[in-house]
């Protein structure tokens, strides 16, 4: 019997469609250009694919972005040349800082007239050739299928990262024999048994291990392997930057998250004599400013990329593994005795953990941030889902709020604004029996606001909260520390969010005080069963962080 796959005759951009098909793609972001119209004639056809149509090539890059953090598979998104792939650079840049698989798919102009300045034409490769892992392009529809199954591939595989394949547009109208190819696996490197025992016995001598565990931990599947890591081995877990829900905020061996103000992990992690880190790449962000581990400091990495293996800091022992076979293949052995004081040093760095994480009483003039977060803490449902924006309103989010459940905290890693709205758009999309909530500072919110018709369009309904201050307080915030009393272009004119969120299709809350809010959160909660919510939150430009106020910014007292 001939079981070799037959050759069909069909369109390049047909083709396209059912390699998306075979990769088991479900949702595809877009905005539709005329240089790509045989792909979207291909999926036109096809019922397998749900394609969300976006107002902006920004915010369907960076939905697609939030998507793959959510299902952990590759986020797709199609734009058209030119401006269209400009405007979606902004998700590539931060998938490729987030480590989240994507593959983008840009329009062309046709094959003859490369390099002659036709209008929307960009080299790809060069423009896209430093944030992605992969650019390129496809001049022969018969190519279609190889490549499209290598991007994603590549997308997933090591480290995941964004892929960005040009489709020019006179290929996808041509017609070919054309074969498929099946999709290639995800890439899952054996850790080494000698290693992983010298693993654990490095553990078995240190006084003091602790384990940093980073975003790979959730790529890889990895989160329950940690758990039973932290509890056979008696070690206790800071999560990296941005990365709190890749082990649960409520165990007793979690103590916190590298981030502004939680100087508690970063003081445990500066304690402990054995560093683990578990699927992070130790950038900046999840090492102070590289200032962990210290000179001298052991460390162990495990990470299923070997060029990122000691990319910043050198390890003692580098296992380039994936992180769930690594951590399964450190469960075989036996745990060793527990050295003296370890339990009590971890129960210690627990209890600040507990009272950093709940909030205190602060007046203000307007709504209290602390008394929001008690609410929703108190309020929302433990699975909920939580995609915040870059500003100062994310450091009551990341210290108050507790990630219970995996994939349920999205926060770009890259600090780019504009992503609160889209992401959770796509979350909604992906688990829509999960409780989905948008946190946006005003200036965030208004960099994608648009997409809030798209959420109308396709019933994702989430519930989107706008803190809104009437300044971009973060860059306020680093005028006052650099010049006090200097403020200059900060401060800008809101529209009504409430009235504008009820013409776009949510229903509008509008809170001013701290009373009002719980209400609002109740009925929005129950607004979502058929509609989306927005809650336009007051708050006081003087209460700038978690740590510190205007006023203590502008004497020279930053407290950050």
């Amino acid at each position: 019997m001939d079981n070799k796959p037959k050759a069909r005759r069909m369109r390049g951009g047909h083709a396209v469609v059912e390699s998306l098909r075979k990769e088991g793609v479900r949702h595809l972001f877009c905005v539709p250009g005329e240089s790509y119209t045989s792909v979207m004639d291909g999926l036109r056809d096809q019922s397998d694919i749900q394609v969300v149509v976006n107002r902006q090539e920004g915010g369907a890059c960076l939905m697609a972005e939030g998507y793959a953090k959510v299902t952990r598979t590759p986020g797709v998104c199609i734009v058209t040349r030119g401006p269209g792939a400009t405007n979606a650079s902004i998700g590539v840049h931060t998938a490729r800082y987030a480590n989240t698989p994507l593959v983008l798919l840009v329009g062309q102009v046709p094959r003859g007239q490369r390099g002659m300045e036709v209008g929307q034409e960009i080299d790809y490769r060069d423009f896209f050739g430093h944030m992605a892992k992969w650019v390129v392009e496809i001049n022969d529809p018969r190519r279609v299928p190889t490549v499209m199954a290598r991007a994603f591939h590549l997308a997933r595989s090591g480290r995941p990262g964004p892929v960005v394949v040009s489709l020019p547009r006179d290929m996808l109208d041509e017609e070919a024999d054309i074969i498929p190819v099946e999709p290639y696996p995800t890439a899952r490197p054996m850790p080494d048994a000698a290693l992983i025992e010298e693993l654990v016995n490095r553990i078995g001598q240190a006084r003091r291990p602790a384990v940093i565990a980073g975003s790979n931990t959730l790529f890889a599947d990895a989160r329950e392997e940690l758990v039973a890591f932290a509890e056979k081995f008696k070690v206790p877990v800071v999560t990296s930057h941005n990365n709190h829900h890749v082990f649960p905020n409520n165990h007793p061996h979690y103590v916190g998250h590298l981030g502004v103000g939680a100087e508690h992990g970063l003081e445990l992690l500066r304690d402990a004599d054995l560093l683990i880190a578990v699927g992070t790449r130790l950038n900046s962000n999840s090492t102070a400013n590289f200032s962990i581990p210290a000179p001298g400091q052991p460390l162990v990495q495990i990470y299923p990329d070997e060029e990122t293996i000691g990319q910043n800091t050198r390890p003692e022992l580098g296992i380039v593994a994936d992180v769930k076979l690594a951590l399964s293949a450190a469960l075989q052995h036996p745990a060793p005795a527990e050295t003296d004081g370890r339990t009590a040093w971890i129960g210690e760095y627990r209890k600040v953990q507990e009272q950093f994480s709940t909030p205190f009483e602060r007046p203000s003039a307007k709504t209290s941030m602390e008394r929001v977060m008690a609410d929703l803490k108190a309020t929302l449902p433990p699975d909920t889902i939580h995609s915040a924006d870059i500003g100062n309103h994310t450091r009551w989010v990341r210290r108050y709020l507790e990630f219970i459940e995996g994939d349920s905290f999205l926060n770009p890693t890259t600090g780019c604004m504009g992503t609160g709205l889209p992401a959770a758009i796509a979350a909604k999309l992906a688990r829509p029996e999960r409780t989905v909530v948008a946190h946006m500072g005003d200036g965030g919110f208004l960099m994608n606001s648009q997409e809030m018709i798209t959420a109308t369009q396709y019933g994702a309904h989430v519930i989107a909260i706008v803190y809104n201050n009437g300044a971009f307080g973060t860059i306020r915030m680093h005028q006052e520390m650099a010049f006090p009393g200097r403020d200059f272009g900060t401060n800008f004119q809101n529209p009504d969010f409430a009235a504008m969120a009820e013409s776009y299709g949510f229903r509008g809350f509008k809170v001013t005080r701290d009373a009002e809010f719980l209400p609002a959160l109740q009925q929005a909660l129950d607004t979502v069963k058929s509609r989306s919510a927005l809650i336009e939150v007051q708050t006081d430009l003087e209460n700038l962080a978690p740590h510190t106020s205007l006023a203590n910014l502008i004497a020279g007292r930053p407290g950050i």
